[in-house]
């Protein structure tokens, strides 16, 4: 992991009293239990997984798949394209929401060490 953080975060300037989080509670089922999964397939301990939770509700409102129109910000956790590999099968791995987490927990494990950590500087900078 090369460490660099995702690039959409220049189009996320918010003044912090305008921003509001999105509550992770409204996350796709189906995207909450494939980042349940991929935690297991990853060795990620449960206590993790309401900070990736809320980081997923952050960057993609649990939308598989979903891009980013100004920049190559691509899936659940939006890795930029030098991140792709990151996923189980690169670039291929987009449309398949456990492996979409999978990729995301290995940017965020590689690069904070934990969930929360990855949390914490992402209400400090509104990216990671």
């Amino acid at each position: 992991m090369t460490g660099h953080a995702t690039a959409h975060h220049t189009q996320r300037k918010h003044p912090k009293q305008l921003w509001k989080a999105r509550d992770p509670s409204t996350l796709p089922a189906a995207s909450l239990q494939a980042l349940r999964q991929a935690m297991t397939m990853e060795g990620v301990p449960p206590d993790q997984f309401d900070d990736l939770a809320w980081l997923m509700a952050q960057e993609s409102g649990g939308m598989v798949d979903n891009r980013n129109p100004g920049s190559s910000a691509r899936g659940l956790f939006q890795l930029l394209k030098m991140q792709y590999d990151l996923n189980p099968h690169g670039a291929q791995s987009f449309g398949n929401a456990m492996e979409e987490c999978q990729g995301g927990i290995r940017y965020i494990m590689g690069r904070y060490k934990s969930a929360h950590r990855a949390r914490e500087f992402w209400e400090r900078h509104h990216w990671y």
